[in-house]
């Protein structure tokens, strides 16, 4: 076979898998993965991008989110080989499947990275709706990094920019995440007029899915505010949808949700079978980050029972977990938990290296709400074991962190806690 004849061969093949499998119901799994070599070894490098991209995204619907990120990679090398200028369309489009595959498992530094580049990708084509879909991942990412005023301003720009070329859709979903975001900032109120906006939107199209997740919201700033029975209300509504889609990660997310809730009204028997049954849904779909999620409200619940042993297990199985998928503000949350945990087993010792551990690592990745949180309980800790300069120092440093987020509730209760003891000093 001649050099010439070799690239004819795999083409063939190429075009002959199609043409027998591509509309077939039946078709033998992991003919596309074959598909795709012959398109590579044929150098038709643009037929297996297009390929392997589809194989991707059956790998997310799927939930092989392993599997999608080793074809998302095999994307990005392929777009090496062809043209730069046919390259942005594919890239955009594969950089927005690698964003799905990072933030499911937790890994959202390097998401931002490739929501970076997808916004550099859509500037280049000048796509405007890509543009503002680049922004909302920016902007997600940057939220559960922590980074609450980059986020604000970049899911900002995505709303200004759906509303102005009238992308109703892609503007309720930012109006979600920016309620997200309002809520982190403690700003409760502001949060819930986004969600009822875009609960309006989504209620007016019909679209099931992106109402449960917008009731879920709502649930949230319910829940915040002290309004459990109401947060229990919108839960169950959401799991009712989620439930009607057969939608596995949302069921697992709405029963952690409502195992909070009813750990709020005193009910944490009901609470513990609903944390208990979202893990065994994560370890279905092999979520790694919700079952860290789940090992954390399962914790929270046996901390209400008084099984602090237990508790202490599942906050050290979740810090596992959020260790795992390099998830810096996941594993701080964690170790707060077992620095609370710790306490309450009268290790105090124990207690300080967890939540000093969780402070430092807050402070490297620059998580304002993790070093409130952590210097909040190095501050109670000090003042238990008698240590007031200590404790206010501590105290005071949180509070000007809070009072720059405008966590009003938050403030007002270190400010007790800081006049408490300032007379004495």
């Amino acid at each position: 076979m001649t050099d010439e004849s070799t690239p004819a061969f795999h083409r063939r093949v190429a075009e002959e898998l199609e043409a027998r499998y591509g509309s077939d119901p039946r078709a033998p799994a992991g003919w596309r993965e074959i598909q795709t070599w012959h398109w590579e070894q044929a150098g038709a490098y643009t037929s297996a991008i297009e390929t392997a991209l589809t194989i991707t995204e059956t790998r997310i619907t799927r939930l092989d989110f392993g599997g999608a990120r080793q074809w998302t990679e095999r994307v990005l090398t392929l777009l090496e080989r062809i043209d730069v200028k046919d390259r942005h369309p594919y890239e955009l489009r594969a950089c927005a499947l690698a964003l799905a595959v990072l933030e499911f498992g937790g890994q959202y530094r390097e998401g931002l990275e490739y929501a970076r580049r997808m916004l550099r990708a859509a500037q280049r084509l000048n796509n405007t709706e890509a543009e503002a879909r680049a922004l909302l991942g920016v902007g997600r990412m940057q939220r559960e990094l922590g980074q609450l005023a980059q986020s604000e301003a970049a899911l900002q720009s995505v709303r200004s920019l759906a509303s102005r070329d009238d992308l109703s859709d892609l503007e309720a979903e930012a109006r979600l995440h920016l309620a997200k975001v309002h809520q982190l900032q403690g700003r409760h109120l502001e949060a819930l007029q986004e969600l009822q906006l875009a609960r309006e939107e989504h209620e007016n199209d019909d679209d099931k899915l992106k109402l449960a997740r917008v009731l879920t919201g709502i649930g949230d700033v319910y829940r915040v505010l002290g309004a459990h029975q109401e947060a229990l209300t919108f839960y169950t509504r959401a799991l009712s949808l989620e439930q009607g889609r057969g939608s596995l990660i949302g069921q697992a997310i709405l029963k952690d949700k409502l195992a909070l809730a009813l750990l709020n009204q005193q009910k944490p028997s009901d609470a513990l079978v609903s944390a208990e049954e979202s893990l065994d849904l994560r370890r279905r779909i092999n979520d790694v980050v919700g079952q860290a999620r789940s090992y954390t409200v399962i914790g929270a619940v046996m901390s209400r029972l008084g099984r602090h042993e237990q508790a202490m297990e599942s906050y050290r199985r979740a810090y596992e977990l959020q260790e795992l998928t390099q998830n810096p503000r996941g594993q701080c949350i964690a170790l707060i938990h077992l620095g609370d945990a710790a306490c309450a087993l009268r290790q105090p010792q124990a207690a300080l290296l967890h939540y000093e551990r969780a402070l430092a690592l807050a402070r490297r990745d620059r998580d304002q709400i993790g070093i409130a949180r952590a210097l909040e309980r190095l501050g109670d800790l000090h003042y238990a074991q008698e240590q007031s300069v200590q404790a206010l120092a501590r105290w005071n440093e949180a509070l000007r962190i809070r009072e720059t987020l405008r966590h009003v509730d938050e403030a007002d209760a270190l400010r007790n806690r800081i006049r408490a003891i300032q007379p004495a000093e």
